[in-house]
């Protein structure tokens, strides 16, 4: 894509750089542009995943030239303010988003699959052709940091297959950041109630999060073609662990964990914890207010359809007792495959409770 440089192509970057609402929905690396789609806050708010699960239809949508948009951001451009929750994925990461969101406080955004496609682009060393790949990535970065009014945060919740950007966004934004995780066994629940699905899926993330480490595995194709899925999501459960532990030790007072149990188990309280950790100032009556509403009574990725903590936990246990004793056979072998995995704290120190 050229960037022709006349007036009219500077304003429209200029009105879509300045509006929130103009919010980044993909990134081309091979062609150096980014993908914006109009839509208000509302509308952010409340999308379960901002990739292509968002029916944007009707919204207006428009295409800048990235090279345009870090002219428009400007080289010297400090640090964008993004608080962030990576998470092991199972593990209530979008009730959690959605509940810790207030108009005028704070915006929370679930699953941006444009970093996805900075995480690919990262990958691929495609961020290279930009000249400048922590330029391109702190760009994108801002471009989700726009706030809907001035002292407004932003949180954003990114997919698991972003999951590479942890090291990025530590070093190119300003903000916290929690690592948001389920314990084993109940990741593999997770995964064998989804089905054939969820086992597709279990492969996917192990080929990626196993891409992402950048070294060797101590397993040849040979004996992982021979693991079943739920030894491969249990292996991706340790290398996420892995790489949470890693960056909240390069992190300082940045970066904390959070077992999803003591988040459900005290949600008022997890929810007050997290309001001072990223300094979001929602306070206590609003906490109440969410904690007592509608949202903890309803699926976060299913609005409408009637879901709370017992009966996942009722869910759950029909899973585990399906499985039997292949679960811990699977969480024992996983251990003796992944000896560096503490038993405690997997995920490096907590916010408050059990690891």
């Amino acid at each position: 894509m050229t960037d022709h440089n006349t007036s009219a192509d500077n304003d429209r970057t200029e009105a879509v750089l300045k509006d929130f609402a103009w919010f980044p929905v993909g990134a081309d690396f091979s062609q150096q542009a980014v993908t914006f789609t109009h839509a208000d806050r509302a509308t952010l708010a409340t999308q379960p995943f901002l990739d292509h699960r968002w029916r944007r239809d009707g919204l207006p949508e428009t295409t800048l030239p990235l090279s345009a948009i870090l002219s428009g951001i400007g080289a010297d451009a400090a640090p964008p303010a993004l608080n962030f929750i990576w998470h092991s994925s199972f593990c209530c990461s979008t009730l959690l988003a959605r509940a810790l969101d207030m108009p005028g406080r704070n915006l929370s955004l679930c699953e941006p699959v444009v970093l996805v496609h900075l995480g690919d682009g990262k990958r691929a060393g495609a961020l290279a052709h930009s000249g400048n790949p922590q330029s391109t990535a702190r760009a994108i970065f801002r471009l989700l940091s726009r706030g809907e009014q001035a002292g407004g945060k932003v949180l954003v919740k990114p997919s698991n297959f972003a999951n590479t950007l942890m090291t990025d966004a530590l070093g190119q934004t300003e903000g916290r950041h929690l690592f948001l995780y389920s314990d084993l066994p109940a990741f593999l629940i997770a995964i064998a109630r989804g089905g054939v699905q969820l086992h597709k899926y279990a492969r996917r993330l192990f080929g990626t999060v196993a891409a992402d480490i950048g070294q060797q595995l101590p397993w040849n194709g040979a004996q992982i073609f021979e693991m079943s899925d739920m030894e491969l999501a249990a292996l991706a459960w340790h290398m996420q662990m892995a790489a949470f532990r890693q960056a909240a030790a390069t992190a300082g007072g940045r970066a904390i964990a959070l077992h999803c149990d003591t988040f459900l188990a005290d949600p008022q309280g997890a929810l007050a914890r997290l309001d001072t950790f990223f300094g979001l100032g929602l306070g206590a009556a609003q906490i109440a207010a969410t904690v007592s509403g509608p949202l903890f009574g309803q699926h976060a990725k299913k609005p409408g359809e009637a879901f709370d903590p017992a009966a996942r936990a009722t869910v759950n246990a029909k899973v585990r007792e399906f499985l039997g004793g292949d679960l811990d056979r699977v969480v024992a072998w996983s251990y003796r495959a992944c000896p560096g995995t503490p038993r405690t704290l997997p995920a490096g120190p907590v916010l408050f409770g059990a690891g």
